[in-house]
């Protein structure tokens, strides 16, 4: 048997017993590291994977932070190849979206504070501008969270003819839209007023009211344009 052979085999058993020991005991007694061995698994077919586990640890500073940094910087760590870069990334954005849906449906909304921190809880933090709208039924509890659409640093559309479908499907009563300015203040561009103002007669429409448009800044502020004398008229 060749070298290149045993050491496939070598870690080809290694791989077996971890997986078969995950799956008699869970996760829990895995270390960090381990943990992000076992994924590596999935996108480095037969080398080593500890060594890539511990490098990437060891750049990002922590497992939450490798699952938040992107792509161009995994491709610079040692080992890291585009599969395994690219699962980083997919893992990353599905815990960011699977964490930003837990959203108490049993509560309702009772106020625009109540609006700002759920758009924080969605877009704070982001990247990239996103549009996002909250369904709300007659007691002003969330039945959905829809994406709307997402965009690059400085711009995302707002989607009319999505939002439209959104209400519909899920026969929401009122809604609120809201977005992030990654690289700006919270206060709405010409294109974020004229958008709203397009949604607001589309939704009067259907019978929906729509309660608000709320954007959250990159420090954390966010703002309320049913609250500014200037468009507060919009919403009525």
């Amino acid at each position: 048997m060749d070298k290149n052979n045993k050491s496939s085999n070598v870690h080809s058993g290694h791989r077996k017993r971890v997986k078969k020991a995950v799956e008699d005991n869970g996760f829990g007694y895995l270390s960090e590291h381990r943990l992000l061995e076992l994924l590596l698994f999935y996108s480095v077919p037969r080398s080593d994977t500890n060594g890539i586990a511990h490098e990437l640890l060891s750049e990002t500073g922590s497992l939450q932070e490798v699952f938040c940094t992107e792509i161009p910087r995994l491709l610079k760590v040692d080992g890291v190849g585009e599969n395994t870069a690219v699962l980083i990334a997919t893992v990353g954005e599905i815990i960011k979206r699977a964490s930003s849906q837990r959203v108490d449906r049993r509560v309702s909304l009772k106020s625009v504070d109540d609006f700002k921190k759920l758009a924080k809880s969605q877009l704070l933090g982001l990247s990239n501008e996103r549009v996002v709208l909250v369904c709300l039924d007659a007691a002003k509890r969330v039945k959905r969270i829809v994406l709307i659409s997402e965009g690059d640093k400085t711009e995302a559309v707002l989607d009319i003819r999505k939002a439209v479908q959104a209400v519909i499907d899920c026969e929401a009563t009122s809604a609120f839209v809201a977005h992030n300015h990654p690289e700006s203040t919270c206060q709405p561009s010409a294109g974020d007023i004229d958008s709203t103002r397009s949604l607001c007669v589309m939704f009067r429409k259907l019978g929906v009211h729509l309660i608000d448009h709320i954007i959250v800044d990159s420090d954390g502020g966010a703002y309320s344009m049913r609250s500014d004398p200037m468009f507060t008229q919009m919403f009525y």
